[in-house]
This record gives structure tokens, C-alpha cells and sequence, in this order.
């Protein structure tokens, strides 16, 4: 599972019966869309943007139930993952109410949390793993920023930490770029990341040539 073709223009996600594992980095628009329920979002492009990030999440979903994926999220973004949640709460008046809100938040509260029974356990199942912005990350957030800059990509700090994530995992995890996969909303981030060589390929799950049914392919 996790070897990353080539196909036209659609770059598929493979999943075989082997190891190594797919690693995916999710930005914080795409984990907040994941419990949100469709019906929530106003009808035409929001609710259609937030049912293709479901439809990531089941695939992901499936791979962690097999213990073929995990999700690495950086700190920064899961904070900005609740104050997406909030701002379609409070702003944007997505949710019918208050009760329906914390439901969304608990069920990503529950996602992304790791009670310490499971961390003492000896066969521990830890799906989604928050990283830290340390040192490493830090710097190369700057340098990131300088290249994507001369590329004519304004992206948010938040943003750059998450592709400066990805190189911090591949260069102190070890984890080949072929399998790991940074999955973000935001345009401009997606552009710069394709032209970059040393980062790993770059999904939006709400692009048509993106979408589930066309990338993940089960062999």
C-alpha cells in the first residue's frame, strides 16, 4: 500500500497488500470538514467541498482500520482546526445549533486524542500522531517562505508549517516521499507544492481530478 503512480493527470494513491504505510498531512480545513455532516453546509460548492473530504476521510479511514495509514497533523493546525469550526458556527451560521456544534467538536476532539490506556499499552493503536512545531520546523518554515515567494505563492504561516512538516517527517522520520501525501484546501499552498521537487505530492480533495474515486485504487 502507499506507491504513488502516475496516471494521465490524476496522480493515484495505490493500495496494496504490503507494507510500507501511507503517511498523509492533513491542513486544518480538511480536518475540520471530516465530522461536519453534508447537510450543514449551505447547498451548491460548500456542501459539495465538504462531502469530497468525507469521502477522503472513509478511504483514510479504511486504511487506519487496517493498519495501512497514519495521519500526522501539526500542532498549529489543530488549533486552527477548531477555530474553523467555530468560525461556521458563530460566523457563518452552519450548524442548526449549539448542541450540534459540540457534537462535531467532540467527535474531533475524540479523532485526534489518545487516552493513556492506549499509550501504555503494549500494542498500542495510535492513528492520528500531532507534531510539535519545533526547532527544525521553524526554520525551515522561513525557508520555505523565501521559495515560494519567488514563486509569486503568498501562503499563511500555517500553511507553510504544514510543507515544512512534511520535510521535517521525511528527513527525522525517515518516511519516503512516495508515501507520504500532504492534504490541504488551500490553492496557493497546492500550487507551490508541485513546484517544488524535494516535497511530496500535494492533494485537495474538493479538485474533480483529485477526488477519492479517482485517486485511491485498491489492487
Amino acid at each position: 500500500m502507499g506507491r504513488v503512480v502516475e496516471h494521465g493527470e490524476v496522480r493515484k494513491i495505490t493500495c496494496e497488500d504490503h507494507h510500507p504505510r501511507n503517511y498523509y498531512l492533513v491542513d486544518a480545513c480538511f480536518l475540520a470538514n471530516k465530522h461536519i455532516p453534508p447537510a450543514f453546509a449551505p447547498a451548491g460548492r460548500e456542501r459539495d467541498r465538504v462531502m469530497a473530504c468525507i469521502e477522503w476521510w472513509q478511504q483514510i479511514d479504511k486504511q487506519l482500520d487496517n493498519d495501512a495509514a497514519r495521519v500526522f497533523v501539526p500542532d498549529i493546525c489543530i488549533a486552527e482546526a477548531f477555530k474553523v469550526l467555530a468560525k461556521k458556527y458563530y460566523t457563518e451560521r452552519w450548524f442548526p445549533s449549539a448542541a450540534a456544534f459540540s457534537a462535531v467538536k467532540k467527535k474531533l476532539s475524540a479523532d485526534i486524542s489518545t487516552s493513556n490506556k492506549v499509550l501504555k499499552s503494549f500494542r498500542r493503536d495510535v492513528r492520528f500522531h500531532d507534531i510539535s512545531t519545533n526547532r527544525d520546523i521553524i526554520v525551515s518554515v522561513d525557508r520555505f517562505f523565501e521559495r515560494f515567494l519567488k514563486r509569486g505563492k503568498h501562503v499563511q504561516i500555517v500553511d507553510l508549517v504544514l510543507v515544512a512538516t512534511a520535510k521535517y517527517l521525511m528527513d527525522f522520520f525517515d518516511i519516503p516521499k512516495d508515501f507520504l501525501h500532504i492534504v490541504t484546501l488551500d490553492n496557493a499552498l497546492l500550487s507551490g507544492i508541485a513546484r517544488v521537487n524535494e516535497l511530496p505530492n500535494g492533494y485537495d480533495p474538493t479538485r474533480r481530478s483529485h477526488r477519492a474515486g479517482l485517486v485511491f485504487e485498491y489492487v
